[in-house]
Parts: structure tokens; C-alpha cells; sequence
């Protein structure tokens, strides 16, 4: 059971609270300004640093409000979110629920009029787990048809379990891509970038469709990934042997959002290429 205390401005583990203080980590400041680690990932208004001490290794997500972003979400009619508190709250939310995913470690976020200016959140490392996806690509990228087939449907069930229950439990993810299930060496799958799951009581049809789309979108890369796999894969996440005529318009309907994702993502390539976010 997690067990936090509030601490100055933050919201911090009682675990780790005295190793952080140890490197100076105390007030939500402290990790906003913090300047050790390696950069891991950087987007407009967000970045992710990994960084080790006391022989445990965290990430820390900053975020904060940029301009661009901020006049994006007026211009829809939204105001910006609290991007760390509702991770935070999603991570809590998804291993309460009894999916794997991160250990939080500590939460805190600066607020004007109630909006956030600048947050972060900070996660420990999954030690001896990988993406997905890698597995995949090094695992079973050089074998033959045959090959692995037991390995395969194994974990295609095991994902496909999870997938299942994440949604039954009311959320959707909205980046559910490859990269986002790790996998440890027991075949425990964790799901991670949990910054935009929504919950309901129910997921409505276009989010269950958006999801398994990104998720179908990111196995075409993988020719080891055959149509069978992915009929197996379905069939599990649906709890059946046999499509009926909703599961077939289901299908139709992730097939169409996977080209629609596909076009978006050259799109968003160029993008984030032009802003130096990503190399060509």
C-alpha cells in the first residue's frame, strides 16, 4: 500500500522521502530546478530525466505551461490541465485497479487562480523490464513463421488480458501504443504514460476504438506480427472464439482509425522535427 506525506509543497512517498532530501529534493522548486540526470524525452512544455541515487533510479517528468499550448486549448474551449496531478492521480488509479504499472514517488505543482503553471511527478524505475516493443523487434523479429509461436500467443494473451481489463475498469489511455507495455523477465506486463487516461464508468465506443487502433498502428512494423496473431489477440481481448457481427464492425472500425493514425503521424513527425524535438 502506498504511504505518502505531505512535505513542504510536496507529495512524497515516506519511503524515499529521506533519500531525495538527501540530493536536495524537498520542495516542489527543488525538482523543477533540479539540474542532474539524463534526458530521456523532450516535448513542447514537458520534459523526462532519469537520474540514480542511493542505488535506486527515478524519472522525473517536469511540465510546464507553454504559450503554444496554452492558446491551443483556449481556442477549443478548454482550459490547460493539471498534467502532473492528473498522472498522478491515473497511476494511483490504474494500480489500484491491479494493473501494473510505475511506483510514484513523489507529486507537487505550482498553481495560479487554480491552473497549473509548472508540475512534476517523479517514478521509479521498473528494473529488469523493457518496451514491448523492443522485445518484440529483438525477440522475434529474425525467426521464422513457425518460430516462437507458443512464446508469441502466450503474450499476445497475456496483453491482450490487460488490455481487457483496463478497459472494462471505466479507462482509456489514449496512447496505448507497443512502447507504453513493458515487459519483465517473468512476463508481467506493466502500462506506463498514464498523463492522459481518462476514466469513466464506461468507455465510449470511439475511445475503446482509438486505443486499440494506436495499438494496432504500432505492430506494423513488425512482420513477425501476422494477421493470425492479431485475430488472436482480438479474439482474447473480446472473450470469445468466434467474431460475431459487432466484433467484425469493431474491426472495420480499428482498421480505418489505424490509416487515419498513420496519415496523422507523418503529419506530426514533420512537426515535431521543424520544433527540434526529434531528428529526421
Amino acid at each position: 500500500m502506498d504511504d505518502f506525506v505531505v512535505a513542504g509543497d510536496v507529495l512524497v512517498s515516506r519511503r524515499f522521502q529521506d533519500l531525495l532530501a538527501a540530493i536536495g529534493l524537498r520542495s516542489c522548486r527543488d525538482f523543477l530546478d533540479y539540474p542532474g540526470g539524463a534526458c530521456v524525452c523532450h516535448k513542447r512544455g514537458r520534459s523526462v530525466f532519469r537520474f540514480e541515487t542511493g542505488g535506486k533510479t527515478f524519472y522525473l517528468k517536469r511540465n510546464s505551461l507553454h504559450p503554444v499550448e496554452f492558446w491551443k486549448s483556449l481556442m477549443k474551449f478548454r482550459l490547460p490541465p493539471r498534467s502532473a496531478w492528473r498522472e498522478w492521480e491515473s497511476i494511483r488509479a490504474v494500480r489500484a485497479a491491479g494493473i501494473p504499472t510505475v511506483t510514484p514517488v513523489a507529486f507537487g505543482e505550482q498553481l495560479l487562480l487554480g491552473r497549473e503553471l509548472a508540475s512534476f511527478t517523479l517514478t521509479e524505475e521498473l528494473y529488469g523490464a523493457e518496451p514491448f516493443d523492443e522485445y518484440i523487434a529483438r525477440e522475434w523479429g529474425g525467426a521464422s513463421k513457425g518460430e516462437r509461436r507458443r512464446e508469441k500467443r502466450r503474450l499476445l494473451r497475456k496483453l491482450a488480458q490487460l488490455a481487457r481489463h483496463f478497459h472494462g475498469q471505466g479507462m482509456n489511455h489514449q496512447d496505448f501504443y507497443l512502447n507504453h507495455f513493458f515487459l519483465d523477465g517473468e512476463e508481467t506486463f506493466y502500462l506506463l504514460d498514464l498523463q492522459r487516461v481518462q476514466r469513466r464508468q464506461q468507455v465510449p465506443q470511439r475511445y475503446l476504438v482509438k486505443d486499440l487502433g494506436q495499438l494496432s498502428y504500432s505492430s506494423l512494423r513488425f512482420p513477425c506480427l501476422s494477421r493470425t496473431d492479431k485475430l488472436f489477440f482480438f479474439l482474447h481481448y473480446r472473450g470469445t472464439k468466434k467474431l460475431a457481427m459487432a466484433d467484425r464492425r469493431l474491426v472495420r472500425a480499428i482498421a480505418a482509425k489505424t490509416a487515419r493514425i498513420a496519415d496523422h503521424d507523418v503529419k506530426l513527425r514533420v512537426r515535431r522535427i521543424r520544433r527540434g524535438e526529434m531528428q529526421p
